[in-house]
């Protein structure tokens, strides 16, 4: 797989996905911009369908640590590539703000809460579970106390 860390400090999986040798500028910022207008039009529908309705989008949590480096074996990706990744995330999580806000729906953040609880963070702390979970949860998905995180995250969005 591209990302993993088998090439020293270098980030493969951005000079694959954004690099010209790629044939696009920004393969994820595309996807993410494609994802933004049908996610536009999905939350256009649902106002013209139920124009009272309250609605909210969730963010994606951290899943990857602020500082780069490594995560060892547990999630083996190229140092470079933890940044772009966690870059995309945040790519990703600032175009669902805007679309929420365009929509004006409202957009609950699950980023800040998680950070320090990614994917690299100690078992006992972290809400998301790299490559081989030590919980039960999907790889590179939010764990137990993940879920329980970003619940009260949009609780605190419903009581506002």
């Amino acid at each position: 797989m591209c990302c993993f860390r088998d090439i020293s400090d270098k980030a493969p999986c951005k000079e694959k996905y954004s690099s010209s040798n790629s044939g696009d500028a920004d393969q994820v910022a595309q996807k993410i911009r494609a994802t933004g207008d049908r996610l536009a039009q999905t939350l256009g529908e649902i106002r013209r369908r139920a124009p009272e309705a309250s609605v909210y989008i969730v963010g994606y949590p951290a899943i990857l640590p602020a500082k780069g480096g490594e995560c060892g074996n547990d999630l083996p990706l190229a140092p470079g590539d933890m940044t772009f990744l966690r870059q995309k995330t945040q790519q990703l999580n600032a175009m669902l703000t805007e679309r929420a806000k365009a929509a004006k729906a409202t957009y609950v953040d699950t980023f800040a809460p998680s950070t320090g609880h990614d994917a690299c963070s100690p078992s006992a702390t972290r809400w998301v579970e790299p490559l081989r979970p030590s919980s039960p949860a999907a790889a590179v998905h939010p764990n137990e106390r993940g879920e329980r995180g970003m619940a009260t995250a949009v609780l605190h969005a419903l009581k506002d």
